[in-house]
């Protein structure tokens, strides 16, 4: 048996780099981003229309896309819906606020 058929013992010595395969999934047996549906049909009614109306078009793009095996274009409408539902909903919460602080000060200068 000879000693260079075997790797050296000496830690740091010269190994070759182990090559790891990454098995990556094929498109099809990835599961479709989320829709944000929900979200942006109650952030429609609720909060603000016009950017909630974005993001419910937004969201019902999602699985039509993701089944025209655009993936990356279904994400990408997943993310619109999420981050216009959240702007629909922060205007909404502001404008909350600015009515319950305008009618506090208008009943307290009564």
């Amino acid at each position: 048996m000879s000693s260079s058929a075997l790797p050296p013992a000496v830690p740091g010595g010269s190994r070759s780099p182990v090559h790891v395969s990454v098995h990556t999934y094929p498109a099809q047996l990835q599961y479709p981003p989320r829709t944000y549906l929900v979200f942006a049909v109650l952030v429609t009614i609720f909060c603000f229309f016009p950017t909630g109306l974005v993001a419910l078009v937004s969201a019902l793009r999602v699985n039509t896309l993701w089944k025209a095996q655009e993936h990356d274009k279904s994400r990408k409408a997943s993310r619109r819906a999420r981050n216009w539902g959240l702007l629909s909903l922060a205007i909404g919460i502001v404008a909350v606020i600015v009515v319950v602080f305008w009618s506090s000060i208008n009943y307290l200068s009564l």
